[in-house]
């Protein structure tokens, strides 16, 4: 395992000193990592409280199903268009967003081990970023719903974690989650 998740995101917080960054800005830091930090910034984002301003998730589902179905399509650096890449969150609601969610991540990070590995690889990984697509494109309509998209916010923070650090028992968790996730969406849209 390279450098732990809370220090990746100590790292986006503390180098930077703008007052906003942009979401190129902060796939470019991730780029080299593989898409699992790049699928964790948008769903922690989405997760907490910056979460709960309008417009934030559809913003975040629509980067992260992105994100997926690049990973998915076997891409090794995602292209995001620019008027997403240009879009900014001030630093300051960064860095809270990060405070809050990192004692958390360091508890994860004590469970956290490279195990089931098979499902971080190719062509596993392939299918799971693509299961994680539809559960980013779930947070658009969830949107209207007060915390709805935390479900699948957090499916996919414990999906992105788990491919991140290479653990298939995460991955799987992750997994299942989203099947929640779908199963919110159909029942509350009365699709089913």
């Amino acid at each position: 395992m390279d450098e732990s998740i809370s220090k990746l995101l100590n790292k986006l917080v503390n180098e930077e000193d703008k007052d906003k960054i942009s979401a190129g800005e902060i796939i470019s830091r991730f780029e080299d990592r593989g898409f699992g930090p790049l699928l964790l910034i948008p769903s922690l984002i989405a997760l907490l409280p910056t979460g709960a301003i309008p417009g934030v998730p559809t913003f975040c589902g629509i980067t992260l199903f992105l994100i997926c179905v690049q990973a998915a399509a076997g891409k090794q650096s995602p292209w995001l268009p620019n008027k997403l890449t240009k879009q900014k969150i001030s630093t300051d609601k960064l860095e809270t967003a990060v405070d809050k969610a990192k004692p958390k991540i360091e508890r994860v990070e004590k469970l956290l081990r490279p195990r089931f590995t098979q499902l971080s690889q190719s062509p596993m990984k392939n299918i799971i970023a693509g299961y994680c697509a539809v559960a980013a494109l779930c947070m658009i309509p969830l949107e209207a719903l007060p915390f709805a998209v935390a479900l699948p916010a957090f499916a996919l923070c414990i999906t992105a974690i788990g491919m991140t650090n290479r653990d298939g028992v995460f991955i799987g968790v992750g997994s299942v989650l989203q099947l929640g996730t779908l199963y919110l969406v159909f029942t509350t849209v009365g699709v089913l």
